[in-house]
């Protein structure tokens, strides 16, 4: 029986990258599926340079003084949005 996991959105910015949302799925794909429904007009208003990663994480986000996340090693497969 597969069980739910929580999967981490990120957006990242120009300026900084800030925790976006949180998502429980069943897998990455899952996870992608739903943010693509739900976040439809966020995705939609990306501008150039900017990025949603998708990704599942056992311990809490940290991001450093230039509010850049810092990946941490339990992270496992990740999506990445991005506007060219």
């Amino acid at each position: 029986m597969n069980q739910m996991l929580t999967y981490y959105v990120v957006k990242r910015t120009k300026e900084k990258d800030e925790q976006f949302a949180v998502i429980d799925a069943m897998s990455l794909g899952e996870a992608k599926a739903i943010f693509e429904v739900r976040y439809k007009v966020e995705k939609e208003a990306m501008t150039e340079g900017e990025a949603f990663y998708i990704f599942q994480v056992k311990e809490q986000l940290i991001f450093d003084e230039k509010q850049r996340l810092v990946l941490p090693k339990s992270a496992g497969t990740m999506c990445s949005i991005k506007k060219w």
